[in-house]
Formats: structure tokens, sequence, C-alpha cells
């Protein structure tokens, strides 16, 4: 595509989001070959499988899986996971949305985790698939573990997936005290967000804040 082309079809992509018509800006931006803009774009419009194939297109398979999900459809999700080479992810969209808990034990057992954020994370994948075929303790030990070793866990971001994994698994299988054990965690770990994330799970798990900290005093 010339360089003239792709000036046009940027202006245009201007032009149509200044107007509020982000579905056409979001083919002018495909056609110029910007994905991940056109992605965000057609999320903008609604338009979420139009979003996900940009995305995917983009290399940013959490954002295409993110919208396969909104649109129930996890199994399609799970599958951009596993295309990425990423069979702990897959397995998780398995497990929680999908509801296929074998098939995700299966995929769980190719994966072979070095550092702690995903040995905490697979622990806590496998022990959901045996809380669904009716075993609970093991996911209660694993949460247990993970209250325990979560401050050990790096980077921050790791540490972030581990505790929404953790805080998910617990709401699984209607342990609020679990979930909120895991929050307390990443609270004197310090983690970014924590607080905002801990009272507004709280307001929906448990119809209000009572003893958890004010936004204020997070760190």
């Amino acid at each position: 595509m010339t360089e003239g082309r792709l000036h046009l079809l940027d202006r245009a992509a201007l032009c149509y989001e200044q107007a509020g018509l982000p579905l056409k800006a979001a083919r002018c931006r495909e056609r110029a070959g910007e994905p991940a803009a056109a992605a965000r774009l057609y999320r903008a419009a609604g338009d979420l499988t139009q979003a996900a194939r940009c995305y995917e297109r983009a290399g940013d398979t959490a954002q295409a899986a993110q919208c396969l999900l909104s649109l129930g459809r996890p199994e399609e999700a799970a599958n951009l996971w596993l295309a990425a080479r990423n069979p702990l992810e897959a397995a998780w969209i398995l497990i929680v949305d999908a509801r296929r808990p074998r098939r995700a034990r299966d995929l769980l057992a190719e994966v072979n985790p070095t550092r702690l954020g995903v040995v905490l994370r697979r622990r806590i994948a496998l022990a959901l698939c045996a809380a669904a075929e009716g075993s609970v303790q093991p996911l209660v030990d694993a949460l247990v573990e993970t209250e325990r070793r979560l401050a050990d866990v790096s980077p921050t971001s790791e540490r972030a997936r581990v505790e929404r994994w953790a805080v998910q698994a617990a709401d699984e299988v209607g342990r609020p005290d679990l979930a909120a054990q895991v929050f307390a965690a990443s609270y004197r770990c310090g983690q970014r967000g924590v607080v905002e994330r801990w009272r507004a799970w709280a307001v929906s798990a448990l119809g209000g804040t009572a003893g958890i900290p004010d936004a204020e005093e997070g760190r």
C-alpha cells in the first residue's frame, strides 16, 4: 500500500472517530494494517467478533480471548491460548467458563512450571478440577498455600494473576472466607489496586465492605 493511501486512511479514521463512528474508523484502521487500533475501535462499536479477530492478528491473545468470552464462546477462547502455546490459560478458561474439567486436566498435565506464580496457578487450576468432581479439600489447601506464599511471587503482574485466579476459584466453590484471605495477603504485599478490587468484590460477594481497609489506606 502506498504512503499516500495510508495517509488518506489515517485521515479518514480520525474523521470517523471524531464524528463518533467507531465502526467506520475501525475498518479504515484495519485496511491500513493497524489491527490493534482496529480491534479497539471494533470493540468500542460493539463488534466483538471483529475485535477478537483483529486482536488475534495483532498478537494480543488475552484481549482476543476476552472478546470471545464476552460473546459466550469459551472453547474458541481456549483454543486461542492453545494456538499461542499457553495451555495453562487455556485450561483455566475450560474449567471456569466452559465447564470442561476433564479436558482442562489433560492440558494441565502438559504444564511443567518453574516460576512460583505459575506453580501456584497450576495447583489452583488442578484443585478446581477436583472441586468440580466433588472434592473441595485440595482447593482449600491450594488457596491456603497461595495466601502463605503470595509475597514471594514476582513480578507484580504475575502476583496479580495469582490473586485473580485464587479469588475466582474461591468464589466458584462458595468460600468467600478464602477469597478474603487472599485479598488480605495481597494487601500485605502492597499490591497496587488491591483495595479497590477487594472492596468491589466484597460488595458483590458479601453485600458490604465492613472490615476492609478504606481506599486511601491502600498501597
